[in-house]
């Protein structure tokens, strides 16, 4: 549920499965007929899908669908496991300012026809269109329009370097979605991909046409698991070949064979409402940060599903990994040193520490629904214990949690959200954002104020300047990532990972949250 709540309130800017088989179901599995004997490599596997799903990008809603969709459609560009831009259909891409500039490489529809920057163009205005992930990733985008036959132009409401990643929307040919067969209805759209349906829609098969060449596995059975109890089902007989998992709700169906870590862009943290007395003061946030284990964290309440938060960004992003320092076990030094620093050097009766007549006693809520942040939630508040810091679990329902973080009726609380493979924080720290919870809006008013030397307007930056700034071309990525750990304005605690199964013979190469079939060929 938590999931769904962000991912609601942060549509614009933050992204943030299935009743058993009866007998004689046409849809039963059988042994898999498909393997190479000479070789030992496999030329069909079985995936699991649903019927009642579509398979246009922007349409379809299970899990299954949507990653299938990934096998017929290519973006312009993935992003890996480690979040970089690897190029798809784009030959280059080129960012100046607010303009990102694609050039396409010479591709083939399914169908024949030459991929053009229109397509590109009626692609991204379907995806601008829909209530699909690649709408909040396109909330920079003002407009796109054809250069020429093969160049596409971005103009931006903002000047970000990392906007390529977020060109991952599938592209298919300018119309193809609107095709109906002769009884009104829509057909599968035309795109480029790996694989196409056969004639009388029942598997797929390799697209001779497919750009990057074909690989070993000509064809792809599919099973109809319509519902979260039928995946779970097939998963478990080991129907399916392959299977992603992104643990969302805390609870995973094992699968034998062959098990991967994907690295998800969803940040765990500790928000905290900066108009509650001493949370104020970064200093106690500091302390807070230093206090807990986020090591024990990750073993505990995620079953190592989780790599522990050394910053603000996901720690295998190569571009801050040198530079983000948080520590990821407790430091008891820099904590007490932080406490004492603001006054609270002595214990009351209880062994909460006190500052005259004040004391660090505070409320940490988490959704009840959602037992793996319920368990850091209690997990966090026996660490601080020993630091003389007071937490009171709330659990409360998905709705009581709703309500009270948007009118602000709390003072820590366990959030979670999926951040854009832009790394954009914006909405996370920028008070007024759509997950800035708690967030004093302490951003300065250049119009009203004179403008300081670069220099300076840096180092005196809060959190929500220096994303400003950032966001302006005048100050790096290394100053955001010094800044937020010097303020804390949230505490990050880990990154979640998805898990991939596959079975034995089966080599799904460099698998990502973008695209599990990134190199499935």
């Amino acid at each position: 549920m938590m999931k769904k709540f962000l991912a609601v309130i942060m549509s614009a800017v933050i992204l943030f499965t299935l009743v058993g088989c009866a007998k004689g179901d046409s849809n039963s599995p059988t042994a898999d007929k498909g393997s190479n004997t000479a070789s030992g490599k496999k030329e069909s596997i079985t995936l699991l899908y649903s019927l009642s799903d579509s398979f246009n990008p922007y349409e379809s809603i299970t899990d299954q669908n949507r990653e299938i969709t990934k096998l017929i459609f290519e973006p312009l560009v993935r992003v890996d496991n480690e979040f970089n831009a690897v190029l798809a259909l784009a030959k280059d891409v080129k960012i100046e300012g607010t303009v990102c500039t694609v050039t396409l490489k010479n591709v083939s529809f399914s169908d024949g026809s030459i991929l053009t920057s229109d397509d590109v163009v009626y692609s991204c205005k379907a995806a601008q269109a829909s209530n699909s992930i690649y709408k909040s990733k396109l909330y920079e985008v003002k407009s796109v329009v054809a250069a020429n036959r093969d160049t596409v132009v971005f103009t931006l409401a903002k000047a970000d370097p990392y906007f390529k990643n977020l060109l991952d929307f599938p592209i298919f040919k300018s119309g193809s979605d609107k095709i109906v067969n002769e009884d009104s209805v829509k057909q599968v759209p035309i795109g480029c991909g790996k694989y196409v349906f056969n004639s009388d829609k029942t598997e797929l098969v390799q697209n001779k046409k497919y750009y990057g060449g074909n690989g070993n596995i000509e064809k792809i059975k599919l099973i109809n698991a319509p519902d979260r109890e039928s995946v779970a089902h097939y998963v478990e007989i080991g129907a399916t070949d392959i299977y992603f998992n992104d643990i969302s709700d805390g609870e995973i169906i094992r699968m034998s064979g062959h098990k991967s870590d994907i690295n998800l862009n969803n940040l765990v943290y500790i928000g905290v409402n900066h108009s509650y007395g001493a949370l104020a003061l970064s200093e106690l946030r500091q302390a807070i940060s230093s206090g807990i284990n986020r090591n024990e964290i990750c073993g505990d309440a995620f079953y190592n599903n989780a790599i522990s938060a050394n910053g603000f960004f996901t720690p295998v992003w190569d571009t801050t990994k040198s530079v983000q320092n948080i520590q990821t076990s407790s430091n008891s030094q820099i904590t007490i040193e932080n406490l004492e620093e603001i006054g609270y050097n002595s214990l009351d009766s209880e062994g909460v520490r006190r500052n005259g007549g004040r004391s660090l006693r505070f409320s940490l809520m988490a959704n009840k629904e959602n037992r793996s942040r319920v368990n850091t939630a209690k997990m966090v508040a026996d660490q601080l214990k020993a630091y003389g810091i007071k937490i009171t679990v709330l659990e409360v329902s998905f709705n009581e949690y709703k309500n009270r973080l948007q009118n602000g009726n709390f003072q820590l609380y366990i959030g979670e959200v999926r951040i854009t493979e832009n790394m954009d924080l914006s909405p996370l720290i920028v008070a007024g954002g759509s997950a800035a919870f708690g967030m004093k809006n302490t951003a300065k008013n250049e119009d009203k104020e004179e403008k300081v030397e670069e220099e300076n307007a840096v180092k005196t930056s809060s959190s929500a300047d220096i994303i400003n700034l950032f966001y302006k071309g005048n100050a790096e990525i290394t100053d955001v990532v010094s800044v937020l750990q010097t303020e804390m304005p949230i505490i990050p605690v880990c990154y979640r990972l998805g898990v991939l199964f596959s079975k034995e013979g089966i080599n799904i190469g460099d698998a990502s949250q973008n695209d599990i079939f990134l190199n499935i060929k």
